[in-house]
């Protein structure tokens, strides 16, 4: 069994740090392949379209890019842009992360044994989840991030807490197989609409987080989510 694995990456004016961990994306897919790396260009203003295809002869051997463009929005929507990057992916499983992260060689190994070993809906590494890992119709089914959180914020855990009340099977990954290059602050919250610190765009975002534990919401977006206009 060899599933197809996506990672889904949105990315609006830091393709200097996609730069930095390329590198290390391509060395873990290729120890462990297929893997598709689906770039989401969310308008960025950037070199990332000339970038990626400085690097096209670097996908092979069952390593294989998709690159998209979106151009509805001159600002970054954080859970928008996650959505937008799975739906332009095609793998079984899908591995929802940043542009500024950077992969262990044997990453895709550990997520590939626990797939075909358990057949989780879902995983995360050990108190980590930054990083989405997840089958993807189950993510379709959840109704993807909710495209309330428009900033930097809890999207990630509400989507958590939603497929754990929709009893998808789990599976905690050992160990922590990922981690973030150092970026300052303000270049990680300067494309964003409103110009918030991270704490303000957090406490934004806990309005609908606490909402949806109240209500028990397991489906987000109840329609119209992922929109390309």
């Amino acid at each position: 069994m060899h599933d197809l694995i996506s990672l889904c990456i949105p990315c609006m004016n830091r393709t200097s740090d996609l730069k930095a961990v390329m590198p290390s994306i391509l060395k873990a897919a290729r120890v462990s392949p297929p893997v598709q790396v689906a770039i989401l260009d969310y308008n960025t203003q950037d070199d990332l379209a000339a970038y990626l295809v400085s690097i096209t002869n670097e996908f092979t051997d069952g390593v294989s890019l998709n690159y998209l463009r979106y151009e509805g929005h001159s600002y970054f929507h954080m859970a928008h842009a996650r959505n937008l990057s799975v739906l332009a992916s095609i793998g079984d499983y899908v591995v929802i992360s940043s542009c500024d992260i950077k992969l262990d060689f044997d990453f895709f190994t550990v997520i590939r044994e626990h797939i075909e070993r358990d057949n989780p809906a879902w995983m995360n590494f050990m108190n980590e989840m930054g990083v989405v890992i997840i089958e993807r119709n189950e993510f379709i089914n959840a109704g993807g991030f909710d495209e309330r959180f428009e900033f930097y914020g809890s999207e990630d855990k509400d989507l958590y807490l939603r497929l754990l009340r929709r009893g998808a099977q789990h599976s905690i990954l050992p160990g922590k197989k990922f981690y973030a290059i150092t970026t300052p602050d303000a270049e990680k919250i300067k494309n964003y609409r409103e110009p918030l610190s991270k704490a303000e765009m957090d406490k934004r975002g806990k309005v609908f987080y606490w909402q949806n534990i109240a209500e028990g919401v397991m489906v987000a977006n109840l329609e119209g989510w992922g929109a390309w206009n």
